[in-house]
């Protein structure tokens, strides 16, 4: 058969199953193949409606397929089965102008401040140099330039991270403030992306302030950041918080680092050195827990929001706070697990493919801003300060603010575009947490959320009641692993070569009731293949997906979107200022039908795949000859460094701030 019918076979199977107005739209969009490419509609002839779009999008992509279980793309044939799988719709609309930000007014105690003087990056746009290159003279204290090793540091002090639904002050605001929905920053940041996608049509990044030599111009999100985002909605004496799904969770040194050099970039070197394991007068736990936590409270909605606080300049605009990011160079993050082999890893430019703060800036823009950019809007922050390094050393800073991150997601500087994008994803979230609790009352509640790649987007949400028992299986079920990577890192010892460059992090023994493996060679070429499929393997694989959720409750939806600005219809807002208004018109669609549990399924699978990779972005094979690459500069960093440091013992240091 050739391919040609094969299309018009199923372009008129997809009619059959279609019903109603969207049916006769169908039938008028395609009335057969040859008449189709001979006399194509014109723009004006087609319809305005989302869903309708969508058909259209299924008739012009018709092919042989199966569920996507990789990419961002919708496949054809799951599209044909959402079309015709829609029963309750909800249609409606939300703007800009009925969405506001409330901050709460609660006492909170005063936020640190930078140390070493590093407040002089804060008001110093571009990268700032812990040490100039060409003079050799220290910025800052070269105490910086050494980092504590995780090792020595006694994160045993550290007081535990609050979540959401553990959070009892959060929740006594929710009940004074009689707000539905609680979360922090941290946990509601992965489903606030798939929004921005939705609602920006997919918007790629602006990389137009990158150098004219730099030789990546990908534009696109990476791997990890658009991989499905899922979370809890866990029901407490009538509310909800929203917890982070840690099913697919790994530990990795930068979570510990992280930790460790937030109170390095605000406390005094000797406060600091108290936290080392073998100080004198090494800090308790309960002198650390006498220090107070600091947060923003703010409302939007049925939402209450809270945001930690890291630290605060009075002379910035706004609040004054911003958040702390520590960013560790590209041969770390690409293999954070094995990240003995990338230590060594120098940043030595400004611009350039490798070694330079361009790569790493580069990076953040695909990997990081969206999530740091949603962070400082929970949070009403003025940006982020950044200190770049490569786990033992630290080489810069550079504060970036709002304005900045925006440039890069949504192609200006004036925030009004990010901000209303921000008031309408919450708005919408609230619709649909609405329908989703309104479906499972007083039941705490998994959600999955995933934005897909069509002629128009659209967004899956599924929605599964869960026990607080499968609720904490799922969260701890790689806490062994969690545990043991941990006992490795704090007690380090070198490691050299490239024996585990093909190593994939070990698998819990145990999965979880609605997980599912990664697929074996066979069964991708099933899903990827454009050659006819094996319909009994697929009939046997649909069986086996309907087994493992047998029993369970599964809500599926699609989210469609259309944008007005101003009354005008745009596939996304463009210069868009303070004065204009946004209006999104939606359709949020139930789906019903076999098929659903196989959608579910496939989505877990997707969001499974992303998170056991290495690293933040890579393609399989093509990802070990660019990790090789990195290991290569790392080595030939560690010789540089050890020039650099002979130099140093005979000549000495100088710093910008001691006398001459």
């Amino acid at each position: 058969m050739t391919r040609e019918k094969s299309q018009s076979i199923a372009s008129q199977k997809l009619q059959q199953k279609v019903k109603g107005p969207v049916a006769q739209e169908l039938k008028e969009m395609v009335p057969n193949r040859k008449s189709h490419q001979r006399e194509p509609r014109s723009k004006d002839a087609v319809s305005n409606s989302p869903v309708q779009a969508s058909v259209q999008s299924i008739i012009t992509q018709i092919q042989n397929g199966k569920p996507n279980v990789s990419g961002s793309k919708e496949t054809p044939e799951d599209l044909s089965f959402v079309m015709s799988s829609i029963f309750p719709k909800e249609t409606g609309s939300v703007d800009t102008s009925n969405l506001k930000m409330k901050p709460l007014d609660y006492e909170r105690p005063d936020v640190p401040r930078l140390s070493f003087g590093l407040e002089r990056v804060l008001f110093n746009p571009g990268v700032y140099h812990l040490r100039d290159p060409r003079s050799r003279v220290y910025n800052f204290d070269p105490y910086l330039g050494s980092i504590m090793p995780v090792s020595e540091f006694d994160f045993d002090a550290l007081k535990a991270y609050i979540t959401s639904s553990k959070d009892e002050t959060l929740a006594g605001i929710a009940r004074a403030e009689k707000k539905k929905y609680i979360g922090s920053s941290s946990s509601m940041t992965s489903v606030l992306s798939h929004f921005h996608y939705l609602l920006s049509n997919w918007r790629g990044v602006d990389t137009r302030m990158m150098s004219q030599n730099f030789p990546d111009h990908m534009r696109s999100f990476t791997r990890l950041l658009r991989s499905p985002a899922a979370m809890f909605l866990r029901y407490q004496n009538g509310t909800y918080a929203i917890d982070a799904d840690k099913e697919f969770d790994s530990a990795n040194i930068l979570m510990n680092l992280g930790k460790s050099m937030e109170k390095l970039l605000t406390l005094p070197k000797e406060d600091f050195e108290r936290y080392r394991r073998t100080h004198e007068n090494k800090i308790s736990a309960e002198e650390e827990q006498a220090i107070p936590e600091a947060y923003h409270y703010s409302t939007m909605g049925d939402f209450l929001m809270r945001s930690q606080l890291d630290a605060y300049d009075p002379r910035l605009p706004g609040t004054g706070m911003f958040d702390l990011k520590t960013r560790a160079v590209v041969s770390i993050r690409m293999d954070a697990r094995n990240f003995e082999h990338g230590l060594g890893y120098e940043i030595r430019h400004v611009q350039g493919a490798y070694e330079s703060y361009e790569r790493e800036y580069y990076d953040m823009i695909r990997a990081a801003f969206l999530k740091y950019s949603l962070q400082v809007r929970i949070g009403r922050m003025d940006g982020i300060f950044v200190a770049f390094h490569n786990i033992e050393r630290i080489f810069g800073f550079q504060y970036v603010s709002l304005p900045e991150m925006d440039q890069a997601l949504h192609g200006q500087t004036d925030t009004s575009l990010g901000d209303a994008e921000f008031r309408l994803s919450i708005g919408l979230w609230n619709k649909i947490l609405d329908k989703v609790t309104a479906k499972f009352p007083k039941r705490s509640i998994r959600l999955h959320f995933e934005t897909r790649d069509a002629q128009t987007p659209f967004m899956y949400i599924f929605a599964e009641p869960v026990t607080n028992d499968e609720i904490e299986y799922i969260q701890t079920k790689n806490q062994a692993e969690i545990d043991a990577y941990q006992r490795r890192i704090l007690n380090l010892e070198p490691k050299d070569g490239n024996d585990d460059l093909d190593e994939t992090p070990a698998s819990p023994e145990k999965p979880a009731a609605n997980s599912q493996p990664d697929a074996q060679p066979d069964a991708q070429a099933a899903y990827d293949s454009s050659a006819p499929p094996d319909e009994s393997f697929l009939a046997e694989l649909e069986a086996e997906e309907a087994d493992l959720f047998k029993g369970k409750e599964i809500m599926a939806m699609t989210l469609v979107v259309k944008n007005l600005v101003n009354g005008s219809p745009v596939d996304r807002p463009m210069v868009f200022r303070a004065d204009d208004k946004w209006t999104v018109e939606y359709e949020l669609s139930e789906l019903q039908g076999k098929q659903v549990s196989r959608l579910y399924n496939a989505c877990q699978t997707r969001r499974e795949k992303a998170l056991s990779g290495r690293g933040e972005d890579e393609a399989d094979a093509a990802s070990n000859v660019y990790i090789r690459r990195l290991r290569d500069l790392a080595m030939k960093g560690r010789a540089y460094r050890a020039k650099q440091d002979d130099f140093d013992s005979k000549h000495g240091t100088v710093v910008l701030d001691e006398d001459v």
